[in-house]
C-alpha cells in the first residue's frame, strides 16, 4: 500500500503523530508544523485512500488503517488525531498500548451518529444525506462538509478560505476511499475506549455543529479518568481557531512543557 507519510525530525525530542479528518489530507496541520516543531518530532499520515495515500485495504474498516499506520509510525510515540483521524488514533491506542504515549483527540466522536442514547452527534438524516450527495456529487458534498466545520465559529471564514484551498490540492481523491472512509463514522466505538490505556485528552468546539459540545458531560462519564475541554467560540476544527491555546495544552498534558 502506498501510504503517505511526511516526517519533520528533531533528535532528542518526543514523537508525535498526526492524523487529520475525513475528505481532508496532512497538509491541514501545516500551520502548526512549526510550533509544534519545537517540542516534537512529527510525523504526518495521509490517512488510506485520502490525499496522497493512493491505495487503502479492503475491507476499509478502523481496525486495518489502524494496522497501515502502525506499520509505518514510529516506535513509541504521542497520537493526535482530529475527528475521523481522532477515531483511528484511538483503535491504534487500544490496539498497541505498549507504542502510544498518550492520545489526544480532537472535535472525534466516539459515536458521530446518533442512538437512541447517544444524542450527542449528528442525526441519521443528516449522515444519510451526506452519503446520498456523496454518491451524486463528491465535490459538492466535500465543499458543504467544511462549511458546516466552519459555521458560526470563531474565525470561520478565514478557516474556511483555508480548508477549500486544501481540498483544491488533491481533487481526484478516489470516490471509493471517500464513501468508505465515510462510512466508518456511523459505528459506534464507545467500547473502544475502555481499552485505551495512555492517557487521553479531548477537546472539543463550543460552536461545533457535527460534534456538539454537550457531549462533554457524556464522555466523563463513559471514561472518568479523561482529561477534556472545550474551546469557547470553537467550531469543528479548534486547533486552528485557537492554536497557541491547543499548543500549550498538548505541550503541557504530554509533558513536554510545564
Amino acid at each position: 500500500m502506498s501510504l503517505y507519510r511526511q516526517t519533520f525530525a528533531e533528535p532528542g525530542k518526543p514523537e508525535l503523530v498526526l492524523l487529520h479528518g475525513w475528505g481532508m489530507h496532512s497538509d491541514v496541520w501545516q500551520p502548526l508544523i512549526e510550533p509544534l516543531r519545537q517540542h516534537f518530532s512529527l510525523t504526518l499520515f495521509d490517512l488510506p485512500g485520502l490525499g496522497r495515500s493512493t491505495t487503502c485495504p479492503q475491507p476499509y474498516t478502523l481496525e486495518a488503517l489502524a494496522d497501515s499506520l502502525l506499520a509505518e509510525a514510529p516506535a513509541q510515540a504521542h497520537w493526535l488525531g482530529w475527528s475521523l483521524g481522532g477515531s483511528v488514533a484511538t483503535a491504534v491506542a487500544a490496539k498497541a498500548p505498549q507504542r502510544v504515549l498518550s492520545l489526544t483527540t480532537l472535535a472525534s466522536n466516539p459515536c458521530f451518529v446518533q442512538r437512541a442514547d447517544w444524542p450527542w452527534a449528528m442525526t441519521r438524516e443528516i449522515f444519510d444525506g451526506f452519503q446520498q450527495s456523496l454518491a451524486d456529487n463528491p465535490t459538492k458534498t466535500l465543499n458543504r462538509f467544511v462549511m458546516l466545520q466552519t459555521q458560526g465559529a470563531d474565525a470561520g471564514r478565514e478557516i474556511l478560505r483555508s480548508l477549500k484551498g486544501l481540498l483544491a490540492l488533491y481533487p481526484e481523491q478516489p470516490p471509493v476511499a471517500l464513501a468508505d472512509s465515510l462510512a466508518l463514522l456511523v459505528d459506534d466505538r464507545r467500547a473502544l475506549l475502555s481499552d485505551v490505556q495512555c492517557p487521553m485528552l479531548a477537546l472539543w468546539g463550543e460552536r461545533d455543529q457535527l460534534v456538539p459540545a454537550e457531549i462533554a458531560e457524556a464522555m466523563a462519564q463513559l471514561k472518568p479518568d479523561l482529561q477534556q475541554q472545550v474551546y469557547d467560540g470553537a467550531g469543528h476544527l479548534p486547533f486552528l481557531s485557537h492554536s497557541a491555546q491547543f499548543v500549550d495544552q498538548l505541550c503541557r498534558f504530554t509533558g513536554v512543557a510545564e
